[in-house]
Formats: structure tokens, sequence, C-alpha cells
């Protein structure tokens, strides 16, 4: 191997996207929200994004990016790192994977056009986390030297998180296309808040609406459109206005002190923070205070399971209980501090933390509050009963959501009934809500008894006229499951038309 040849190469490499960078843009004039572009790579002349492939781990397919970690020029024989989305290795919340073997394939040269593909071995799961960041690093049985040398061109972290507006893309290869490799796309870099999909928090987030980022998307980075250097990583997004807000596949936010999942927004976390993890083209064997990856701990979040929703309950006497956390777990570290909090950034504010708590048999039961709305549980790990909340540790703190929902009851269904006879929800029905029916002989029917209803059935049917008169029993739950007493109403043999319906839910008005 010539290496004073290959020294060449890299530093004609590095000079040639400079270049690009300072005197075009990397966008190739690629309108801000337009349709996705799919990438070939004719004559080379996007050869700075051969380091942009296919992650696949157990048939599981993201994007991932190979981190360029080199000293200025120097090429040393260091590990190789991409940079993917935690959640691409594994959904288990609380769990920080450090230094973990690893199985799977890298894909370079992922362009529609390649006449090779460039596949490498994972190696070692080097950091990795789904709580308060959505981040994986993840090192490859290959040397940097050795990937460079076969072409593959690694792409640099940025050194700060950039300003809010800039022009950026996010290049990746979503597998929802006829052509399912890499893809370029276009938007503005926006901020955003905590958002909450399910059990997980993201805290650090940014938000884009640039288009076309769907599943196998996940991992790809956030670009810089006039450097090409990394700012983040795309993690997840909200396209399907039919799932109930917060749940899986409906990451929301705080828009106006109100949680909402907004058709279109691609969330992701910003990654200039990474550079403080690295030297001599390694992950530091003993981090500094500046990389905030670092201490790491892992809770057991499946010892119990906290409900998504919970209710102030009202005794007979009319006093109320607030609920509590009532959660039980297991922790990596000998001690525990926890906090209950309204934001979830909060979770990285080291005031209000409790004292620390012997870890063994852990169990937290302090109230969550009364008023409607989230409230997020706050854990860190810590190694003794003195060890103080610093930046690193808290930018690793586990955040799990719970909701508190009013306490009023569940409105029946709100129903639109038109003759012969169609049933229907009524467009001032409330959103996000299931259903079970029953319908039968109007004498026998008894719609307060629980047999023979239909579960989770789509409020949208026909019932013939053979089948009329009749008795139609409909209850509705909430996001909650909570149930509404039964509706009841009775059909007319020769029209349809509804004979008996109870008033029309206050909320629907």
């Amino acid at each position: 191997m010539n290496s004073t040849r290959v020294l060449l190469a890299s530093a004609l490499c590095t000079l040639s996207a400079a270049t690009l960078a300072n005197s075009s843009d990397f966008g190739e004039g690629l309108q801000n929200f337009a349709p996705s572009q799919v990438l070939d790579n004719t004559d080379g002349a996007r050869d700075h994004w051969q380091g942009i492939g296919r992650l696949t781990i157990e048939q599981n397919n993201c994007t991932a990016t190979l981190l360029d970690t080199r000293d200025g020029l120097e090429l040393l024989a260091a590990p190789a790192y991409v940079l993917t989305a935690g959640h691409c290795l594994g959904l288990t919340n609380g769990n920080i994977v450090t230094d973990s073997p690893i199985s799977g394939t890298v894909t370079f040269n992922y362009f529609t056009d390649s006449s090779g593909f460039k596949s490498y071995p994972l190696k070692t799961t080097t950091w990795r986390s789904i709580q308060g960041v959505d981040l994986a690093i993840v090192e490859l049985d290959v040397s940097l030297e050795k990937l460079i040398e076969d072409g593959v061109q690694p792409l640099r972290l940025a050194r700060e998180t950039p300003a809010e507006g800039i022009d950026a893309l996010i290049v990746g290869a979503p597998t929802n296309f006829e052509q399912s490799t890499l893809r370029m796309s276009a938007c503005t870099l926006q901020p955003s808040q905590e958002i909450i999909e399910g059990p997980w928090v993201w805290r650090n987030t940014f938000m884009t609406r640039c288009q076309d980022v769907r599943g196998g998307g996940s991992g790809s980075p956030l670009l810089d459109r006039s450097s090409n250097e990394i700012i983040g990583v795309i993690g997840t997004g909200n396209f399907d206005a039919s799932i109930i807000p917060c749940r899986d596949n409906a990451p929301c936010t705080p828009v106006e002190g109100v949680y909402q999942a907004v058709p279109g927004n691609v969330y992701g976390n910003p990654t200039a923070f990474l550079n403080g993890c690295f030297a001599q083209g390694r992950i530091a064997q003993k981090p500094p205070s500046s990389c905030q990856l670092y201490p790491a701990f892992t809770v057991d979040t499946g010892v119990t399971s906290l409900e998504s929703y919970q209710r102030v309950k009202q005794l007979g006497d009319g006093s109320l209980v607030t609920p509590t956390w009532n959660y039980r777990f297991s922790i990596s570290t000998d001690f525990f501090r926890h906090k209950t909090v309204r934001t979830a950034m909060e979770c990285e504010s080291p005031h209000h933390y409790s004292d620390a708590a012997d870890s063994k048999d852990a169990f937290i039961n302090s109230e969550i509050g009364s008023e409607p709305g989230f409230y997020f549980l706050c854990i860190l790990g810590v190694d003794s009963a003195q060890q103080e909340p610093d930046s690193g540790l808290m930018k690793n703190a586990l955040s799990l959501p719970v909701e508190i929902l009013d306490n009023k009851p569940t409105t029946p269904p709100y129903l639109s009934i038109a003759t012969e006879v169609w049933v229907s929800l009524a467009k001032a029905e409330e959103p996000h809500r299931t259903y079970s029916i029953k319908y039968g002989p109007v004498a026998t029917t008894d719609c307060g008894q629980p047999d023979k209803y239909r579960n989770n059935v789509e409020m949208d049917f026909f019932i013939p006229g053979h089948d009329l008169p009749g008795k139609l029993c409909s209850i509705a739950y909430d996001k909650s499951g909570q149930a509404s007493a039964p509706r009841v109403d009775l059909l007319d043999t020769a029209t349809g038309k509804l004979e008996e319906a109870p008033p029309k839910p206050e909320a629907a008005d």
C-alpha cells in the first residue's frame, strides 16, 4: 500500500468537498420542501455522499453516516464509526448501551446507478440511547483508513449547532419508494421542544418539513446545505393524522401549550455535542467532561409499566385522590435520584432532584399532579449518595411521560344515522376514539349487558332493511380506554329513521 498516495487522495477529496461547498450548492438547486430527488453518481459528482449508506440489522433497515474523526489531514489507523438513530439498534427505553458487540452491515456507495455497493460488517455498539436523544455510534469491523482507500468519503460533524432557519438537506435511503437507494430532500432547520412518542421522550430536538422521509430513512444525516457537515440525525416523523397524538408513530410536541401531532413534521437530534467525545480518531477511553454521552446508566423499564393515562379520583365523600407514579424498577447504579416536572427539559436541570436513594428494590410513589396535562418522571442513576448531577449525567436522564386526563365521564358516540340504514360518525364526533357495538331485536337486546358487543369496529356500516326494526347499542372509549355509557338507538322498519336518540354530547358542541 502506498501511504503517500492515500494521503494525497484524502487531501484532494477534502479539498474537493471544501471547494464545492464554497463555490456551489450541495443541494444542487433543489427547492426547499420540494419532493425528494433520487441520487445517482454519474462521473463521481456525488462522491462526497459515498459515506451515507444503508444500515441493516436483523433485516431492519435504516440509514447511517460514516464519521470523519481525523485530526486535520493526518490519516491514522483509527476505527471507523457510523452515526445513526438509536432506535435503529433496538427499542428498549432506559437502556444506554456501551461497548456491546453487534451484528449487521452498512452498505456505502448506495446510489441508484451504482455498479457496486460497498458493504462492511458492524463490530461494536460504541454508544446507543433512545432516552433524551435518539442516537447511536457504531464501530465497523474495518478501519477508517481502509474505507477511504476504498473511495468511501466520511462526513464531518459541524462544530456548532447552526442557527434557526438555515437551509438543510436530508440524504437517506427510505424504503417506501421503488428505488430505495439514496434520496435528497431540502428544507430549513427549525427548533422544536420535547417530543413524545409512546413511552419515549426526546428533549434536545430539531424540526424540519423535508419531504419523503419515511421508513428506512431513520438515522439519515441532516446536513448543512452550504458545508455538507452533519448537523443532526433524523429520528421520527408524523405522517398519519388518524393516529392518536403522542402514541407510537404519532410524535407530538407542545404547540401553544397543547401537545399536538403536526402532520408532515420530521424530527431529530442535533449532533454538535458529539465533537467533545473524539480524540485522535477514537471515542475517548476516559471521556472528558465535554463529552455528554457519559456517565451512562441503564433503567429496566419493564419491571412496572407506567399507565399512559391517569385521572384524579373522587371518593364517595367528595374528596380527591391525586394519582401517584407507583413505579417499581431496577437500575444499574447503586443509587438514584428523581423528580416530577411538567416539561421534559427540566430533567436536565439540577434543581429539585430528590436525595439519593438506594437502588435496591427501587420504587417511586410520589404524587404526579392533579391538573390535566403531561407530567414527566425524571430518573438519574448515581454511584454514591454524594454524587451530584452533572451535565453529562442529566443529558442521559430518563424521562417517563404520563398524561393526567380530566375527570369527566366519557360521552357516548355522536352518530349520523340515515335511511335504509347507514350509520356513521357525525362530523362533530370527538377524534381518536374507539367503539363497540351490538345490534339485535328491540325486545331482547340489552345495551347494559356486556355480552355480544363487537369491539374495535369501524363506525361506518349498513344495516339492511330485512334486519329492521332493531336496537343499536354503541359505546365509545376515550384514548385511555375509559368507556362511555351505552348509546341506545331504535331503528324504524320502514324508513330507518331514528326513533329514540340521546341528546348531542355536550363535549361535541
